[in-house]
């Protein structure tokens, strides 16, 4: 059963036959069941199935800084969502596979925000006790004073993110944070730029796993 919100004329929330409606965005979708099919997988199936599980597992901490970082890329009303269009991006860009041929998400081919801006040149990233120490080359900013974002990234168990503890032109920051204190853990850093003026962004770089 479905549920008129607007008439006759109007969008509707739920399933009528084969076809389902809902919203997405402000926007009314309606889309078509998917076909039963019976006959066993192929192969290709299989492996784009586990592509998009590890993209999808290696998303399902970062929804917040997501949803910050790919607004532009898929601005309020669109037919497809932040984190959708991150999941797009992952499954075509950021996926290895291992020796046995099983697919794993590199952390170093994610971008986490994603805009036109010129990105941070990194020059040293380092971790000491529960301190991030990041250094880029701020001649190479050509003088536009933006945001330092950073995004620190345990994978599959939390994420911590720092917007604007910096800007550009510092050359450096330092953060201190509970996430780093934890030995064992491995984080993986992301730096990028956020012009909050214009809100622009850069593409994050990968700052790697220290």
């Amino acid at each position: 059963m479905a549920i008129l919100k607007g008439g006759i004329n109007g969008p509707f929330s739920g399933k009528v036959g084969s076809i389902v409606g809902y919203e997405l965005n402000g926007q009314a979708i309606i889309r078509s069941l998917p076909k039963v099919v019976k006959r066993a997988p192929s192969e290709l199936t299989l492996i784009n199935r586990m592509r998009m599980k590890v993209v999808s597992q290696f998303l399902r901490h970062l929804k917040a800084p997501i949803a910050f970082g790919y607004k532009n890329v898929a601005p309020k009303g669109s037919r497809i969502g932040t984190f959708q269009s991150a999941q797009s991006y992952l499954f075509h860009n950021a996926i290895d596979y291992d020796t046995e041929n099983v697919p794993y998400v590199n952390p170093e081919k994610v971008l986490v925000f994603r805009g036109d801006m010129v990105p941070p040149l990194l020059i040293n990233v380092e971790r000491r006790d529960n301190k991030l120490y990041v250094e880029w080359n701020k001649a190479a900013c050509k003088g536009y004073p933006a945001a330092v974002v950073v995004l620190a990234y345990v994978i599959e168990k939390s994420c911590a993110w720092n917007e604007g503890a910096a800007i550009s032109t510092d050359g450096k920051m330092l953060w201190e944070h509970a996430q780093f204190s934890i030995k064992e853990d491995q984080v993986h850093i992301y730096v990028g730029f956020y012009d909050m003026l214009n809100d622009k962004f850069s593409d994050s770089v990968y700052g790697g796993c220290v």
